[in-house]
C-alpha cells in the first residue's frame, strides 16, 4: 500500500501541476494521481479517488467524518483497491476505527469498495433500494438497509448526522448526509459541482424528479453553508441553485 500524506490544497494542485498530472485527469487513464484526502475542516476530511468512465478519467468524492472517537465514512472510494488504501490512510493519519459506512447509491463509484469495508469487519448502510439496484447491477450490495426513508423528502437519523431521500435524481435511490453541527450537507451525485455544464451520467437518473428532490434538500436544509458534490469541488448553498440552472438548461 502507498502511504498518504495530508497536502493542503494549495500544495496539492502546486504538486499535480508540476507532475503534469491536472492537464492530463480527464483524458488519459494512465495518469489517475490515485487517492486523495482533504481536511474541509476540523473532524471532517473529503476523500477522493479516480476512476474511469467512458474512456475518462473523473475524480470521485466523499466524507470521514469524526463522531466522539471513532469515524464514520460515506462512500467508499471509487474501487477495491483505493478503498484498501483509505482504510490504510485513515489508520495512519487519524487512527480512530471506522463504526460505519453509508452508500448513497448504487453505481460503483459509492457501492465499489464495500467488499472491502465489510471485510474489514466495517457495517455498510444503504437506502433499501440500493440493496436491490446493487444486486440487480451486479456491484457490491450494502448489507443494512435504512428504515423510515423510502417516501421523497423523508429524514431517518444516522448516529450524529442526518440521512435525506430527497427522492430520485441522479438516481433513483440516492441520498444525502447533513452534518448538523457544521451545517453541511453531503450532497452526492444528485449535486453537481458549480463548474459543471451538464447533469453528467443521466443512464440511471428519474429526470422528471430530479428538479423537485433538489427542492427538497433546499426546504429542508436551508441553513446550509457548505455543500459537498459527488463529483469536484464543494461550495456553498450555490450548488443547490446552480442545479436549477443545469435542469434549465437541459430543458428538465
Amino acid at each position: 500500500m502507498k502511504h498518504h500524506t495530508f497536502l493542503a490544497p494549495w500544495l496539492l494542485i502546486a504538486a499535480l501541476l508540476m507532475a503534469g498530472c491536472l492537464s492530463h485527469n480527464r483524458h488519459s487513464p494512465s495518469a489517475n494521481p490515485g487517492l486523495h484526502v482533504e481536511q474541509l475542516e476540523p473532524g471532517v476530511w473529503m476523500h477522493t479517488s479516480y476512476n474511469t468512465f467512458d474512456g475518462v478519467l473523473y475524480p470521485s468524492n466523499g466524507l470521514i467524518v469524526r463522531e466522539g472517537d471513532h469515524l464514520v465514512l460515506l462512500d467508499s472510494a471509487w474501487g477495491a483497491e483505493a478503498t484498501e488504501e483509505l482504510l490504510v490512510w485513515i489508520d495512519e493519519e487519524i487512527g480512530l476505527p471506522v463504526d460505519r459506512a453509508l452508500s448513497t447509491h448504487f453505481h460503483s463509484d459509492r457501492t465499489g469498495g464495500v467488499a472491502v469495508l465489510d471485510a474489514a469487519g466495517i457495517p455498510v448502510w444503504s437506502h433499501p433500494m440500493t440493496q436491490r439496484l446493487s444486486a440487480e447491477e451486479g456491484n457490491p450490495v450494502p448489507a443494512n438497509a435504512l428504515k423510515g426513508i423510502e417516501a421523497p423528502g423523508s429524514t431517518t437519523g444516522f448516529g450524529s448526522l442526518e440521512v435525506l431521500y430527497p427522492g430520485g435524481g441522479h438516481a433513483r435511490d440516492n441520498i444525502m448526509v447533513w452534518l448538523p453541527d457544521r451545517k453541511m450537507l453531503y450532497g452526492g451525485c444528485a449535486v453537481r459541482e458549480l463548474a459543471t455544464d451538464s447533469l453528467g451520467n443521466t443512464a440511471d437518473a428519474d429526470l422528471a424528479y430530479w428538479p423537485q428532490a433538489i427542492s427538497n434538500a433546499q426546504a429542508t436544509y436551508p441553513e446550509a453553508r457548505v455543500v459537498i458534490p459527488g463529483h469536484g469541488k464543494p461550495g456553498g448553498p450555490e450548488l443547490l441553485e446552480h442545479m436549477h440552472t443545469l435542469f434549465e438548461d437541459s430543458g428538465t
